[in-house]
């Protein structure tokens, strides 16, 4: 049904200043509507993802989920695997690893070992330091050899 003008007219507010504005007109049913048709839509596919879910798992794994693997599984001192594959299991606060290898590396650099313990593969560090400050400290004393003078070029 069409409406008058006056109809129309009465439903305009007019302001201050001669600013005149029509009043908000909401239609709550039909966002009611969308709203629970977004929802019904939303369960049934989650309803359905779920099923698939179900269905993919139970094709490719009739038996059951796999086992948890051994490197995994903590033994009875509640300890698992150090590393699996390239990832660090333990927490950084708990993990010395890194810590023992510098010190494994340093105490071959100051004992002179190589890859065997007790093998003696080079001069330990300290010696080697030692050394080589000695024979700065020698060559140091003595002056260095003068350049020889060059005879000058002949110019054509």
């Amino acid at each position: 049904m069409k409406k008058s003008q006056v109809e129309l007219e009465s439903r305009v507010i007019h302001g201050a200043h001669g600013v005149s504005a029509e009043e908000d007109h909401i239609l709550t049913g039909k966002i009611v509507q969308v709203g629970v048709g977004a929802l019904i839509i939303f369960i049934v596919g989650g309803i359905w993802a779920w099923r698939l879910q179900i269905a993919t798992t139970e094709e490719f794994a009739p038996d059951g989920s796999a086992p948890i693997p051994a490197l995994i599984t903590p033994d009875k001192d509640f300890k698992t695997a150090y590393e699996i594959g390239i990832v660090n299991q333990r927490l950084f606060t708990q993990d010395t690893h890194a810590e023992e290898k510098i010190a494994a590396q340093q105490k071959s650099l100051d004992e002179g070992t190589g890859d065997q313990p007790g093998v003696r593969a080079h001069v330990p560090i300290s010696q080697a330091m030692d050394q080589i400050i000695g024979e700065h400290a020698a060559n140091r004393g003595q002056p260095e050899p003068a350049p020889e003078p060059q005879p000058p070029s002949p110019q054509q």
